[in-house]
């Protein structure tokens, strides 16, 4: 309990020197698209596909598969949920689109992957990029069409997904008898070690550029920021535990289901013709609620 709180309280620290850098430097918004796009694209796929360069264990399969049985259930309970509230909600469509994609999509690169890496190491890398594949496919298909309810899911964004790509490459691997070189083993451990610092930096510096006065404002943000980071977990963990999970098939779902709203959710927002100013506040009162609930979540799991 001692260690994990420590890293835990590492990660804050982190999160707090992004913050001083955005004050100190007053980093350009180019800055957070480039850090959002080096991570997608180069440092966590190299982390997901160094966290894979294992041996193959029954065991780990098994935990696998069980990993990805809980994600598809977790996400169609979501999407169920989602669909009775567009059934009986009178809000505009467009508003309720972006509505359930801010409770749909979560930060699990930014903020799950540091919490996960923090209790279990490249073991929970592992296990958290075979259930975010659920997570990508969702996002890309479902959490799309909430925008535009009359026009086809594309495909094309998902395949255009590193990260996917990578977690299916490193599944392959896990699988097969061969190796990496060591060369590349290292050069994708160097490379994906980036990733941690480089995502609490981000987030840090973006919280601190923020304008403080409106941010909660409206209700609607508050309300949403806490359905993705207390009521989510409040309910899958009772859920997994009553059906006998434990450890990592316990840990790894509570946790990413308890991530803030995605970083890229304003600008997924805009390029949809939804608010996304609103979406913007959400992503940034969700990532400082976190900042107290993940660590709480943390404690918590680690005593069941």
């Amino acid at each position: 309990m001692r260690e994990l709180t420590e890293k835990l309280l590492a990660l804050i620290l982190i999160l707090l020197l992004g913050a001083l850098a955005q004050r100190r430097l007053r980093l350009p918004e180019s800055f957070y698209q480039s850090a959002n796009d080096l991570v997608i694209q180069v440092t966590l796929p190299a982390m997901i596909l160094s966290s894979m360069d294992k041996a193959f264990s029954p065991e780990t399969l098994e935990t696998s598969l069980r990993l990805l049985v809980i994600a598809v259930c977790a996400f169609a309970a979501v999407i169920a949920g989602l669909e009775v509230w567009r059934r009986f909600s009178k809000r505009p469509a467009k508003e309720l689109g972006l509505y359930q994609y801010l409770v749909l999509v979560g930060n699990t690169a930014f903020m799950g992957y540091p919490v996960i890496q923090a209790i279990y190491g490249s073991d929970g890398v592992f296990y958290a990029s075979v259930f975010n594949l659920v997570h990508n496919v969702v996002t890309f298909s479902y959490g799309v069409a909430l925008f535009q309810r009359d026009t086809p899911i594309r495909w094309r964004k998902l395949l255009d997904n590193a990260c996917f790509w990578s977690t299916l490459a490193g599944i392959l691997l896990f699988l097969s008898p061969f190796r990496f070189p060591a060369p590349l083993r290292q050069a994708l451990d160097w490379v994906g070690t980036i990733t941690i610092p480089l995502c609490l930096l981000s987030v840090g510096a973006r919280m601190a550029g923020q304008s403080w006065g409106s941010l909660f404002r409206p209700g609607a943000v508050v309300c949403l920021s806490l359905i993705r980071t207390a009521l989510f977990p409040l309910l899958l963990v009772p859920a997994l535990w009553t059906a006998g999970c434990s450890g990592v098939t316990l840990t790894v779902p509570a946790v990413l289901f308890a991530t803030p709203v995605s970083l890229t959710a304003g600008a997924f927002a805009g390029r949809y013709g939804a608010d996304a100013a609103l979406a913007g506040q959400t992503v940034i009162v969700s990532n400082l609620i976190s900042i107290v609930t993940l660590p709480v979540l943390s404690a918590v799991l680690s005593t069941l």
